[in-house]
Formats: structure tokens, C-alpha cells, sequence
């Protein structure tokens, strides 16, 4: 895997109501096996555990764009991003055998990134872990292609939604994120927000989703 030029960790920025960078892409492919395809998650997760380098760069190049994105959403430094990405891979990659099953990739390494930055912010902080130590959240905003908004709402309608999602409580625009934009489901949102069960992130999400309806 290429490695990105090391420096010295700075505080990082915080997440500001920006899209990512127009010119960014995703580094090269590392040197050796050409990546190929995988029917499945649960087989090209199996073969990554057991040594296979082509699974490695599958998985690497098919979810990388997808967690820098996620990753800058949380801390909106596009450096800071991208040394938590490659420091989770290298230790994905040295800790292979002893990782666990998944069927959901993107899923799993959301968790590990999450935990990563946030690990990182808290230690430069000196705080607490926990999304709380990152003041302004997860920051993101909705448009007609974003996954299982109503393809009805106008642009004004839009407008005033992600002016609304802007005034939410971290928890709950994290909570609309994974839903709305991620489509994760209940379970997975309440493993990957430490919620204590799904009866919390249903009613959770119902206050939140109670809030944007008042607001547009």
C-alpha cells in the first residue's frame, strides 16, 4: 500500500459545512497483485484474513474514497484523514488473523475510523473519548440524490432541511447521517453510536426526524 508522506500531527480543523476537495483522489494501488473481484463481502473479508494481498487491495480501493469522506466529515482536515486511514490499514493488515467475520465491510471500517479519530482527537485534547470531545459533530447536508430522501421536496423545501439538520444536537445529525446518508440500519447505528439498544435509537431518531418535519 502507498504510504502517504508522515508529519507532524497538528490539532485538527473542525468540521465545517464544506464538500471534499474537487481534485482529491485516492492514492495509486499498491505494487504487486492487480485487485479483483469479490462476489461478496463475507468472501473478500475471508481472504483478506487469510493472507490474500488481491483481497487487501480490493477492499482497500473500493472503501477508500468512501471513509475519507466520512472520516472528513468528523474532522474536516484532509491530512488528519488521511493518516487515520493509513495507520487503520497497516494495523488491519498486521492484526489480519486476528480480526473477526463481517459481512458488511463499510460498516466495520466505519467502526475502526470512528474509533480512530476520535481516539486521536480525545488524546489531543485531553479529554474523554467519545463523539461529545468533537464539539460540532458528524457535518453533512442532504440533496435530492442523497439515499431515501423524498424525491418530492423541493429545493427551497431542501434548503430549509439542511438548515434544520445544521441545528440538531450531534447525536441526532450523527443519527440522520447513518441513516439517511449511509443507510445503515437500526442495529448497526446502535452498535456503531454505543446506543444501549434499539428501542434508544428508534426513539432517537424519531425526535430528530420529529424536529426536521417541524422545521420545513
Amino acid at each position: 500500500m502507498t504510504k502517504w508522506p508522515r508529519k507532524k500531527k497538528q490539532k485538527p480543523k473542525m468540521p465545517v459545512n464544506k464538500p471534499l476537495p474537487s481534485d482529491f483522489k485516492p492514492d495509486k494501488s499498491p505494487p504487486g497483485e492487480e485487485p479483483v473481484a469479490f462476489s461478496a463481502d463475507a468472501s473478500a473479508w475471508k481472504a483478506f484474513r487469510q493472507g490474500n494481498e488481491s483481497a487487501f487491495i480490493y477492499i482497500y480501493e473500493r472503501y477508500f474514497r468512501v471513509l475519507y469522506a466520512y472520516g472528513f466529515r468528523i474532522v474536516a482536515d484532509s491530512s488528519v484523514v488521511k493518516d487515520a486511514l493509513q495507520d487503520m490499514f497497516i494495523d488491519l493488515r498486521e492484526r489480519r488473523r486476528y480480526l473477526g467475520d463481517t459481512e458488511d465491510i463499510k460498516f466495520y471500517l466505519f467502526k475502526c475510523l470512528k474509533r480512530r479519530l476520535i481516539r486521536d482527537f480525545s488524546a489531543w485534547q485531553g479529554k474523554k473519548e467519545g463523539l461529545e470531545a468533537i464539539p460540532e459533530g458528524i457535518h453533512f447536508s442532504l440533496s435530492h440524490e442523497t439515499q431515501l430522501i423524498d424525491q418530492q421536496l423541493t429545493k427551497e423545501k431542501i434548503v430549509k432541511l439542511n438548515a434544520a439538520i445544521a441545528r440538531l444536537s450531534p447525536r441526532k445529525r450523527e443519527i440522520i447521517y447513518y441513516s439517511f446518508y449511509e443507510g445503515l440500519t437500526y442495529a448497526q447505528i446502535q452498535e456503531i453510536m454505543g446506543l444501549e439498544n434499539q428501542q434508544t435509537t428508534r426513539n432517537l431518531m424519531y425526535k430528530a426526524i420529529r424536529y426536521l418535519r417541524k422545521m420545513i
